[in-house]
């Protein structure tokens, strides 16, 4: 007689069973990853907004560090004045405004904090618009207090960048 090896029905039973407890414990460790997108996203979008708040206030430096200033040309020389920026006092981004120059220029208003955004990320993306305003954009901008702007995720509002211009910090909110 022969000796035949194998898995008995219960052994195949048991494995399966196993597989499947750990598959329910598992797996939704692994599958969340619609939030792992959000958090780099986030974390992108906030990275790539300092590093041209950096690039900004590295201009006004450039250009003498002398207190606040008009127009910094930060993306050309344009005579347009399409890429530029006025600088606070302490040498960071506070608006794009054309017009009337001003002696100090500050960011006090959302107007201010959508015009920063729209200017340091020169381009259409990511969207910025008031908070109060019901077009579908990436982020809503508000104004929360003297020079400090946040940028809060339309799709999820626990994600958010602030930006202080009184300091040049920018931190990004990850839930």
């Amino acid at each position: 007689m022969k000796k035949h090896s194998g898995f008995t029905l219960i052994e195949l039973v048991v494995v399966i069973i196993i597989l499947g407890i750990l598959a329910v414990v598992a797996a939704p460790k692994f599958i969340n990853l619609e939030n792992d997108a959000l958090d780099s996203s986030v974390k992108g979008v906030g990275g790539a907004f300092k590093s041209a708040v950096d690039m900004a206030h590295s201009a006004w430096i450039a250009k003498g560090a002398s207190g606040p200033m008009e127009d910094v040309p930060i993306y050309s020389n344009n005579a347009d004045r399409s890429g530029t920026l006025d600088i606070n006092a302490n040498g960071w981004p506070a608006q794009h405004f054309l017009g009337p120059v001003e002696e100090s220029p500050s960011l006090d208003s959302v107007d201010d904090c959508m015009s920063v955004w729209r200017i340091l990320f020169a381009g259409a993306e990511p969207s910025v618009s008031d908070a109060a305003e019901t077009d579908k954009t990436t982020y809503k901008a508000n104004y929360t207090a003297a020079g400090q702007c946040r940028f809060v995720l339309e799709r999820d509002n626990s994600y958010y960048i602030d930006y202080n211009s009184n300091t040049g910090s920018v931190i990004t909110h990850i839930p």
